[in-house]
């Protein structure tokens, strides 16, 4: 597959290997011919900006310039943040509204990601820069909110 559509059922969006992405959606796992970062830069415009239009939003609405979460749709809901710096290649992004809870996988030594849908997924970052990234999510998602750009 090629141009991945993100949707209400995307959880998260994993590199794989140098030009490919893993995505998790509900129950499947989709490859897509496409980096991590080319999909979410494809939706953007998708549903009506630029990547760039939605991360300076973003920026000076959450007071961050590093690893800044994007609102992907408004209408759809999708908020996504970048598990590590959107230049690096290790990048996954994960649809924040799809998150139940999380935790660190002490034997295995990596944070696990549990989806609103009991899927597990694992991720090579610490569980701080885990939470982080939730918390930054709420806090654009929560002025989106009271701006009534973004319903619940």
């Amino acid at each position: 597959m090629d141009n991945y559509i993100i949707n209400k059922e995307t959880l998260a969006i994993l590199p794989c290997g140098e030009k490919m992405s893993l995505v998790y959606e509900g129950e499947k796992m989709i490859i897509v011919n496409a980096k991590p970062n080319n999909i979410i830069k494809r939706n953007c415009m998708r549903y009506g900006s630029t990547f760039d239009g939605r991360l300076k939003s973003a920026e000076k609405i959450t007071g961050t310039s590093y690893k800044t979460p994007i609102l992907v749709s408004g209408s759809n809901k999708l908020i996504f943040f970048p598990t590590s710096s959107p230049r690096l290649s290790s990048v996954a992004w994960i649809n924040m509204m799809n998150v139940d809870k999380t935790y660190y996988n002490v034997l295995k030594k990596v944070s696990v990601i549990v989806f609103n849908n009991n899927t597990l997924v694992e991720f090579n970052v610490s569980l701080n820069i885990i939470n982080n990234q939730l918390l930054k999510s709420m806090q654009l998602e929560h002025y989106l909110k009271k701006k009534r750009i973004y319903r619940a």
